[in-house]
């Protein structure tokens, strides 16, 4: 078991921050043969049937020998063997819910997912909803998804995080990782740098709104970010220690989330104009891009922004601010239906729900002014984007929009739009007030 992580597990924090953390996975194991140990895990905790989820490549991948292992264990087992839509690929989307539902027994007490994200989307979701215990086998180092408790689905085309639940036990085995595509090993780095720039999002909720914060959780996201550059090497030599450094970034970056109980501390800015993108390629009916790697390249867009703020005068932007026309859920709604389309008024619900308090433009905007020196503060804190650049290089990832396939006309698109897949104070809601 991780050092690392170990100190994490089945732990209930009162924290700082004024909240009650509740940790609840139990078991987190990272190493050669770890799905040998599947099997014991079960059997130790009582279960006599278990599903096991996959897609096509990940059942050939990990899932026929999981299922060998459980049988030869004496544990009943079905499969799911997750459908490709109409593009060729498996999407966490109603459908995909629907299969598991209908394929997993009444009598199934454990729902294990053996995949990627997507994979574990789905999983995570049906879990929570049917109250079956979920089991984690990550097949790729991909997404820093498979220890939080958001579901983020695609439900009517639009992409929206479902709360719903951890894995009990994730069982990540090296051997396994180490088959998985460079780009899926990429897409993982890319998934951890886009945390400099949804730390410094969330900082900016914290200062001008006085969003809740949490410096546990925060410090935590950093740790893993940290653990993820100081071993690029490794990382990208695709070596034993690499991958178990990446797996341990990525699921302590879940542990994050499940501290606050939401994806505030690693989903910012970069990962609404990831979600914007995934939208816009569905409604065009193209396949889809790999999760971490829209976030890597939105991460290295997010820190130019980031590192423009840092140029900017107190006087300069009070003047901007002066001159700006605040922004008001009128003149939102018709921007959101020409962006949006069908989805405009799911879209509008999420920017403007019901009961809610609007924030005083004309106050935020003092708040702006008054506290500028330390917004230059959190912008400093970004790496530079030639930074990110480099790292993401060096795993042979994508580092602009036109290597990751997203045309000049998209990225404007979303550059003006993306803010509002979430109803969360990014650096964008910051720059159209500048």
């Amino acid at each position: 078991m991780s050092e690392i992580l170990e100190a994490w597990l089945r732990r209930s924090i009162d924290c700082a921050c004024g909240q009650r953390h509740e940790l609840p996975i139990r078991r987190i194991i990272i190493e050669r043969d770890a799905m040998k140990q599947v099997a014991g895990y079960v059997k130790e905790a009582g279960f006599g049937e278990v599903t096991l989820i996959a897609d096509v490549r990940t059942y050939q991948a990990a899932g026929e020998k999981l299922r060998e292992l459980l049988e030869a264990a004496q544990v009943k087992v079905s499969i799911s063997v997750l459908r490709e839509n109409a593009l060729g690929e498996v999407a966490a989307d109603e459908e995909a819910i629907v299969q598991v539902l209908l394929d997993t027994p009444l009598s199934s007490e454990v729902l294990v997912a053996v995949g990627a994200g997507t994979v574990h989307d789905i999983v995570r979701f049906a879990s929570h909803r049917t109250k079956r215990t979920f089991l984690s086998v990550p097949t790729a180092p991909s997404v820093d998804g498979f220890a939080s408790v958001g579901a983020p689905l695609i439900v009517r085309s639009f992409k929206q995080t479902i709360p719903a639940c951890a894995p009990e036990a994730i069982f990540a085995d090296l051997a396994v990782l180490a088959k998985a595509p460079q780009a899926m090993i990429a897409a993982g780095f890319g998934d951890m740098l886009g945390k400099y720039t949804s730390l410094a999002d969330w900082s900016l909720g914290r200062l001008l709104l006085a969003e809740h914060y949490c410096e546990l959780s925060a410090r935590l996201t950093l740790e893993a970010v940290e653990l993820c550059t100081a071993n690029l090497d490794e990382i990208a030599q695709r070596t034993d220690l690499g991958l178990r450094k990446l797996m341990e970034g990525l699921i302590l970056s879940g542990l994050s989330m499940l501290l606050v109980g939401h994806s505030r501390p690693a989903s910012g800015a970069e990962h609404h104009l990831s979600h914007y993108w995934e939208m816009v390629l569905l409604q065009q009916r193209r396949r889809a891009l790999l999760h971490g790697a829209k976030v890597g390249v939105a991460a290295v867009l997010m820190a130019q922004r980031y590192e423009a703020l840092q140029g900017l005068t107190a006087g300069e932007a009070a003047a901007r601010l002066a001159q700006s026309q605040a922004p008001s859920e009128l003149t939102d709604a018709e921007r959101i239906r020409q962006a949006y389309g069908d989805l405009a008024e799911q879209v509008i619900a999420e920017n403007y729900p019901a009961n809610s308090t609007a924030v005083d433009a004309q106050a935020l905007k003092a708040r702006i002014i008054e506290k500028w020196g330390d917004v230059q503060d959190i912008a400093r804190a970004v790496p530079a984007p030639e930074q990110l650049m480099a790292w993401l290089e060096a795993v042979q990832g994508p580092v602009t929009p036109e290597q990751l396939g997203v045309e000049p006309e998209l990225v404007e698109a979303s550059l003006q739009d993306a803010l509002f897949v979430r109803n969360r104070f990014t650096i964008l809601r910051l720059l159209r007030l500048l």
